[in-house]
């Protein structure tokens, strides 16, 4: 399938950026693979081992104390230490965005994200897609979740609902929503701006008729971790591609155009 070409330039984020140091993010994503390959070749098991990450990942404090540790027995510092030196390339401002960060904002545990944090949910989305891929592509219905940030800020949105939320109207041939929706459509995937849907009750009225049903997320790396957790804990198989960056309302107090890997997607979405 031949993508469009729209600007692809580096994006920085609050706390990340899968460009890291580059102007092209796929060697982001050839090297989150080879990190995965490696620790999955420990841990074959990707149900164990996806539970394991998200246990590991809820002790943000005792996180650092395992980075360094030699201790070849200790599962979560050879993971760390793995991971650590190789993926903070991308995560060059977490850590002095979460000094910075407001007493009164540390209990959002998207925003207070840690460094070592960040590194875990990198891994676990591409573990969790590997696990998912096949159950995803084969269902009977599938939906992707974009954000609002992916839209074209230089022309007036056209967007408006259609059916479960609202859907790109194609007002922008340079617009992410637009380029990844037309990918999304070529794969039967309904593609989606996620404003106000009840995507738990769109399950359930599409298992309700014995259909299977599946998710494809958009999201900055914290929101499409914990997106895909949902998922798990509601039967519903998901899989997601990262935001370029983190760029939104949520860590600027205001939106600024964003960017996904459309060539990851396209190869997401064909498994």
């Amino acid at each position: 399938m031949k993508l469009p070409k729209p600007p692809y330039d580096p994006v920085t984020g609050k706390t990340y950026s899968l460009f890291g140091n580059s102007g092209f993010t796929s060697a982001y994503y050839e090297t989150i693979r080879m990190l995965a390959d490696k620790v999955q070749a420990l841990h074959p098991d990707l149900n164990e081992l996806t539970g394991r990450l998200r246990v590991y990942s809820s002790v943000k404090r005792r996180l650092k104390k395992h980075l360094g540790n030699s201790n070849r027995n200790d599962t979560l510092s050879n993971i760390l230490n793995l991971t650590d030196p190789i993926l903070k390339e991308y995560t060059a401002n977490a850590e002095e965005h979460l000094a910075s960060l407001p007493v009164t904002k540390l209990w959002d545990r998207r925003l207070a994200t840690s460094r070592e944090q960040y590194h875990l949910y990198m891994l676990e989305i591409e573990l969790i897609n590997r696990l998912n891929v096949k159950s995803f592509i084969y269902a009977d219905r599938k939906i992707a979740l974009m954000p609002y940030c992916l839209q074209d800020f230089s022309v007036s949105c056209k967007s408006s609902k259609q059916g479960f939320d609202c859907q790109c109207r194609n007002c922008s041939s340079v617009c992410y929503q637009n380029l990844a929706g037309e990918i999304l459509k070529n794969a039967d995937i309904e593609p989606y701006i996620w404003m106000e849907g009840d995507m738990k009750e769109l399950a359930k009225i599409t298992k309700s008729r014995n259909k299977t049903f599946g998710v494809l997320g958009i999201a900055c790396i914290p929101e499409l971790t914990f997106g895909m957790r949902s998922c798990i804990k509601a039967n519903i198989p998901a899989i997601g591609i990262p935001l370029n960056a983190n760029r939104c309302r949520r860590w600027y107090g205001e939106f600024f155009q964003n960017s996904i890997d459309l060539e990851e997607l396209s190869r997401l979405v064909t498994g």
